[in-house]
């Protein structure tokens, strides 16, 4: 067990006073006061919602051995008090020391960006596997590694869960670990203390102007994490971004770039698709490879692209990695199939943003023999500015759309789907609203004729609708299954 003295003085090197701090044992750490235990130590971290400093008498009163914090608090002399500069880092660089520094066992990949972090990060960790490597995988759909599979409450889990992981893989003997790195997790800390291998840039799109307010400060955020990077590691970038050139100055890594439109180390001709597959010539300095990908549209192919990359920044052999993609399973909710024997075409994706809506449309389009209907609702209380964008998206793309519920939380649903509803062309008479997600899923399948292609957006592979103050169980694929099948 490691002591507190021990603790602070590893996290905090360069602040020598800290060495005053008495020799106690410390049993873990935390930052909510309800799970604090004799020998804790409590961090005070201000959150979004609750301030940790208002919590520390209880923290105290629990058996904290110690409080952290980075502004002065009502501790008792006999309580150890550390004040920093920031609670947010404190409690990633303490976690990272008191679980060993795991991620310097292992090599990492961390993934940023709007949209392709998840389906990248599958990709990435199927060709790990195909080299015989032992991989974890942090990300949105949920946490795995040998053979265990933990449920993920959020794309990058707080720093102490976080690190609590990353030991578990480490001990687990993981070799590598793919991580998805949310734009929040930046902004908040959460990976301050971890070292990672490669870093990739998937692409820059509209999302959480609720939280960043401008798509400026949304790209600051995603932007530190390529500062942060030193000449020893990689940025691996979408050089078809126009973002790309900013990073490029900004990180001091060793940079590779992946594109289809623009000159890249990695680069991408795409030579045949159809629903259920996508072919390309990938050209890089060394000559040429054929890739095929059980993927459908020009996005997945970026997200190959940006897989291989990361796979070629790790030393592994690029025709060989790019081999292990032809047998690659797919992502759930990622324009995952729902196939009942239906004479039409269901899919059910993740899309959310409106450049994710837009990859999903275009890449479905061109395959359609009959019509493509859509269905999708916006999240409430979250980015209200692109609920009118998504809707004009949906209607250019698509024969019907289906307005329905996508977690309204708070919001009225029917404040929301009005939102949707003005970003419809004038004159477009083709949707209906139906704000009961079951009901409109019933409605949309039913209406679908032989050859139509189905899109059912938003959710993918959530097992939840959140209404008001209530988490309710639901699934988009078990309700299309539900329908197909008769029940």
């Amino acid at each position: 067990m490691i002591s507190l003295k021990n603790l602070v003085h590893d996290a905090y090197p360069d602040r020598p006073f800290l060495v005053l701090i008495p020799d106690i044992p410390v049993k873990s750490i935390e930052c909510d006061s309800r799970k604090v235990e004799k020998g804790f130590v409590f961090v005070a971290i201000c959150g979004t919602r609750q301030d940790g400093n208002a919590f520390v008498e209880e923290a105290i009163r629990r058996g904290a051995a110690a409080v952290v914090a980075d502004r002065a608090a009502a501790v008792p002399p006999t309580i150890p008090f550390i004040l920093v500069p920031d609670a947010r880092i404190a409690a990633a660089r303490l976690a990272d020391v008191f679980y060993s520094h795991p991620s310097r066992k292992m090599k990492l990949v961390g993934i940023t960006g709007t949209n392709g972090k998840t389906t990248t990060s599958f990709l990435i960790e199927h060709m790990l596997r195909g080299e015989r490597q032992n991989v974890g995988l942090i990300g949105t759909v949920n946490y795995h590694f040998a053979g265990k599979e933990i449920p993920a409450a959020e794309t990058t889990p707080g720093p102490l869960r976080l690190q609590a992981l990353l030991s578990q893989m480490c001990e687990n003997l993981c070799d590598h670990v793919v991580l998805e790195v949310s734009a929040h997790a930046i902004d908040q800390n959460r990976t301050a203390g971890i070292h990672f291998q490669s870093a990739l840039f998937t692409n820059l799109t509209r999302d959480h102007l609720d939280y960043f307010e401008s798509l400026e400060n949304y790209f600051n955020c995603k932007a530190r994490f390529f500062t942060s990077l030193s000449e020893d590691q990689a940025a691996v970038l979408n050089q078809d971004d126009p973002r790309v050139r900013t990073l490029k100055e900004k990180t001091r890594a060793r940079v590779i770039t992946f594109g289809i439109e623009n000159p890249a180390d990695l680069k991408a001709e795409v030579v045949e698709s159809d629903l259920k597959n996508t072919r390309f010539r990938l050209h890089w300095p060394r000559g040429e490879i054929f890739v095929e990908i059980p993927l459908v549209g020009l996005h997945n192919v970026y997200n190959a692209l940006g897989a291989l990359a990361v796979m070629q920044s790790l030393g592994f052999d690029l025709a060989a990695a790019a081999g292990h993609l032809s047998d690659f399973k797919g992502v759930p909710g990622r324009l995952e199939r729902v196939d009942r024997g239906q004479n039409f075409s269901v899919f059910v994706d993740y899309a959310h943003t409106p450049d994710g809506l837009e990859n999903v449309l275009r890449s479905l389009k061109p395959y359609k023999k009959g019509k493509l209907i859509t269905l999708f609702g916006c999240g409430g209380d979250r980015d209200r500015g692109k609920r009118p964008l998504m809707a004009k998206i949906a209607s250019g793309y698509s024969d019907f759309v289906v307005i329905t519920s996508d977690n309204p939380r708070s919001e009225d649903p029917r404040d929301i789907a009005a939102e949707i509803q003005a970003g419809f062309p004038g004159g477009f008479k083709d949707y209906v609203s139906t704000l009961d997600r079951k009901k409109a899923i019933r409605q949309t399948l039913l209406m679908a004729r032989e050859n139509d292609i189905v899109l059912l957006a938003g959710k993918g592979h959530e097992t939840t609708q959140v209404v008001g103050n209530e988490t309710l169980p639901f699934s988009d694929q078990e309700e299309a299954e539900r329908v197909l099948d008769g029940r």
